[in-house]
């Protein structure tokens, strides 16, 4: 029964993240009873999601030219690869980061052939366009 005494109130951890803040919560709970008590109500940490550099439109359109210009076409009009020229993903930080760094389909991940700044700044002549 000692044993059982020992393992009857455990501590609890739930961990629900909302928007890069993690929200926790920690509760002992007395199984004899199966009542909750609440030891500590709340403690947010902050998780950030990685900043990249901020790019320069007329760099990236003479790195557009040297990179993509063969599978996106002149002008990101699409080609053996999609369309860019007003591609959402241009405005979707994540989306648009992943597919640069891993690739997509038989796009080669650039992450060692260009480095941030040069995909920020191919990334900010691209948004230029329609």
């Amino acid at each position: 029964m000692e044993l059982f005494d020992k393992w009857a109130t455990q501590l609890l951890t739930l961990t629900i993240l909302f928007g890069g803040d993690a929200i926790v919560v920690e509760r002992s709970v007395d199984f004899s009873s199966g009542q909750a008590i609440l030891v500590s109500d709340k403690k947010e940490a902050s998780r950030t999601a990685p900043t990249h550099p901020v790019g320069d439109d007329t760099r990236g359109e003479e790195l557009y030219k040297a990179s993509c210009v063969v599978c996106h076409g002149p002008q990101g009009t699409g080609g053996i690869g999609p369309r860019l020229a007003g591609n959402p993903v241009l405005s979707n930080e994540q989306a648009f980061w992943k597919t640069v760094y891993e690739g997509r389909h038989v796009m080669p991940p650039l992450k060692d052939a260009l480095t941030e700044q040069q995909m920020a700044d191919i990334q900010a002549w691209l948004k230029t366009l329609r």
